[in-house]
């Protein structure tokens, strides 16, 4: 009777050295899949049998095969993702918002030095009707690279809305693939073992999400995750409750109705299209009415050849000054550079000195800055935003990239561990295939040899 418990527990030894290799093999053809975690066997001692002169063990079992994964790792990585994705994002955009205004060569500050110098000209020679429509031409530069930087900032925003839109559709499209997913697993959980690749897709896809949305994870008791934002189920089991979008206010809706913070690539173009692109443009529209008012307010104090008060040099719609800003004067004849009159003398350019000096003349913010200071603050001030962003992304893929890697090195596969596992797997499977070859041997002896002597 031992001879065979002998045979049984040998093959147990076999079947889980032949689970060894076979995990090992796995773990060797997957060490470059994206999401792999590093599966391992678990072993554990059967039962032993009481024999006369005490117990006898009977081999191993296959406990199970198991993932190497540490919640806490992927909770890590996947809040760092969440950060890195807003950052990244956010800089991205702030980086578009600077470079189409254009600065120092050929945005508004260089517009406005040359307006400046076009009125100085026309200080000098006022009767000179090339002088006088230079001042129209700069004016109509200026005006145009301020309602350039308007319309860009516009193209901008729509395209970060629509970038946004699209981002919330692809993070509907994961929140199905995850429901999917948990209706496989919870359908494999039927079967002996865990669906350990099944796991894995669905640890990939919610690491894309976090990235995205900056979502939370809850691995339920029956194996199914729950994924939610601001506490609001957005997949639980096989129910999917998706995100909606709204383009007016760039708010983003649960199909509850209530609004959810968004964390991830979806915060960090929601945060641009409500809160600095906002700012940015109220900066440009204050600079351009500021303008046009200091400008239209000193050209009204002087007096055209003919002998008439001066008009508006620039018009603009209130609450879009910027993207509105036009010349208001369509012929050299209706500049106004003379400071008193009528009769006009025909050398008074007093007006065309004192609409130069409007340059040094506190008319911004309030009266506490100049024009071309109230510009260079709106470059600064993005300048300085953009800056933070791409520093802060910069500083966060470096936090980001440590939590992969720790992640990694406790989930992934080490090629170097798999070939030594392989070589004590082998020498185990070698070894049990030497007990049943010896009990085989002993078997033989006991039924076809004993007796035979005295025949």
């Amino acid at each position: 009777m031992s001879d065979f418990i002998s045979l049984y527990t040998a093959f147990s030894g076999l079947t889980a050295a032949q689970a060894g290799i076979n995990t090992s093999s796995h773990n060797v053809a997957n060490a470059s899949t994206p999401g792999y975690s590093r599966q391992r066997v678990d072993l554990a001692t059967r039962l032993p049998y009481h024999h006369r002169f005490g117990t006898v063990g009977q081999g191993v079992d296959i406990a199970n095969i198991s993932r190497v994964r540490i919640d806490g790792l992927d909770t890590q990585v996947r809040r760092s993702a969440s950060a890195q994705g807003r950052l990244d994002v956010l800089a991205d955009l702030l980086a578009k918002t600077e470079s189409v205004m254009g600065e120092p060569d050929t945005g508004v500050t260089s517009s406005l030095a040359n307006l400046w110098t076009a009125f100085d000209e026309l200080t000098l020679d006022p009767p000179n009707a090339s002088a006088r429509q230079h001042v129209i031409t700069t004016l109509g530069q200026l005006a145009t690279n301020v309602r350039g930087v308007a319309e860009k900032w516009d193209i901008e925003r729509q395209s970060a809305s629509n970038s946004l839109e699209a981002y919330v559709d692809r993070t509907n499209a994961m929140l199905h693939e995850i429901a999917q997913l948990n209706r496989q697993i919870l359908d494999a959980t039927s079967l002996p073992g865990e669906p350990n690749d099944l796991l894995d897709q669905r640890d990939l896809i919610m690491d894309d999400l976090s990235n995205i949305a900056g979502v939370t994870v809850t691995i339920m008791d029956n194996g199914a995750a729950r994924v939610s934002l601001d506490g609001l189920s957005l997949v639980s089991d096989t129910m999917v409750s998706p995100l909606s979008y709204d383009p007016a206010t760039f708010a983003i809706s649960h199909s509850s109705g209530a609004t959810v913070t968004v964390g991830g690539e979806l915060s960090g173009f929601q945060s641009y299209l409500q809160t600095e692109l906002p700012g940015f443009e109220a900066a440009l529209n204050t600079f351009a009415r500021e303008l046009a008012d200091a400008l239209n307010a000193q050209h009204a104090t002087g007096y055209a050849p003919d002998g008439s008060a001066g008009g508006d040099l620039l018009s603009y719609t209130v609450g879009a000054e910027a993207a509105s800003l036009v010349v208001a004067v369509s012929h050299h004849s209706e500049i106004a550079a003379a400071g008193s009159g009528p009769p006009v003398a025909e050398f008074d350019g007093m007006n065309a000195e004192a609409l130069s000096a409007l340059r040094d003349s506190l008319v911004a913010d309030g009266g506490t800055l100049t024009v071309d200071d109230a510009m260079r603050n709106i470059v600064s001030f993005v300048g300085e935003m953009t800056a933070s962003a791409i520093s802060g992304a910069r500083s966060q893929a470096a936090l980001t990239s440590a939590a992969e890697s720790a992640r990694m090195q406790a989930h992934g596969v080490s090629i170097d561990e798999e070939m030594v596992n392989l070589i004590t797997y082998q020498r185990a499977y070698e070894a049990a295939a030497r007990v049943m070859t010896a009990v085989d041997e002993s078997l033989d002896t006991l039924i076809n040899r004993t007796g035979l002597v005295g025949r």
